[in-house]
């Protein structure tokens, strides 16, 4: 998996500005953001690392430096108060599933294969994703059915849903401030660019597991990997395609329907 990271080029620069002001940390994005993190990090993903790495973890190594290693990553999680705004709400809760999330990863890698530990991961996220999220899991697939009937090509959005997309995005939660940059509904394909993903930005540099690294890690096999696996056009029509361009922060998320 990380052998096929793709390298960023100078096409892939933003024209999304950085977020900033009262909009973005009260507005109706981070309102849906602070709720999407609490259900579907916290209520649903969270339990990845405490219920199903951790003890692999323990049976894999020794238990007592494992749980050394788990403490002492869990001393940074910083506390979500009721004075936070909903943006700020959102990115510690973001942050501190990144940095236990990485530090898992990073601890896994040290007594298993490449392969082994690819499907470990990305099973566990699926199967997971499966079981907690199916709801979510079927309205993603039914994209297909209910764009079907659309037609007009058009090389990017209109004022109207570009607006939509930047003030109402449910993916918003998992990818930060993004751009819709094309959309064919007749050909049932969008491209969205991610200028400063979210898992590699939410988390301080210094709390990280490994400070000298950027968190990538879970990028490939809590992201991309699942996704991809999930929506691969063998269930529905839908496919989905995540292009990192590590090291950088930016990525390139590709959707088709049809």
């Amino acid at each position: 998996m990380n052998e096929s990271v793709i390298a960023s080029d100078s096409t892939s620069a933003s024209s999304v500005p950085k977020k900033t002001g009262w909009w973005y940390h009260w507005g109706p994005q981070a309102w849906i953001d602070m709720w999407m993190s609490k259900k579907m990090l916290v209520d649903k993903a969270y339990p990845i690392v405490t219920h199903t790495l951790l003890p692999i973890l323990r049976l894999s190594g020794d238990k007592d430096e494992i749980e050394a290693g788990w403490q002492g990553v869990k001393k940074y999680r910083e506390v979500v108060r009721w004075s936070d705004s909903p943006r700020e709400k959102w990115r510690k809760r973001y942050g501190n599933f990144v940095r236990e999330v990485e530090w898992a990863l990073l601890e896994l890698r040290k007594y298993y294969s490449q392969k082994q530990y690819e499907e470990i991961v990305i099973g566990t996220c699926v199967s997971t994703g499966e079981e907690t999220t199916a709801d979510f899991i079927e309205m993603m697939n039914s994209m297909s059915e209910k764009n079907k009937n659309k037609t007009g090509r058009r090389a990017e959005p209109n004022r109207i849903e570009k607006f939509i997309f930047d003030t109402f995005n449910p993916a918003g939660f998992l990818t930060g401030p993004a751009e819709m940059r094309d959309i064919d509904m007749s050909a049932g394909s969008m491209t969205m660019y991610i200028p400063d993903c979210a898992w590699h930005t939410c988390a301080a540099q210094e709390t990280l597991p490994n400070p000298d690294q950027l968190p990538a890690e879970g990028c490939q096999l809590i992201c991309k990997g699942p996704f991809e696996a999930m929506f691969n056009g063998e269930k529905s029509d839908l496919r989905m395609e995540f292009e990192p361009h590590l090291p950088e922060t930016s990525c390139t998320v590709r959707m088709r329907w049809k």
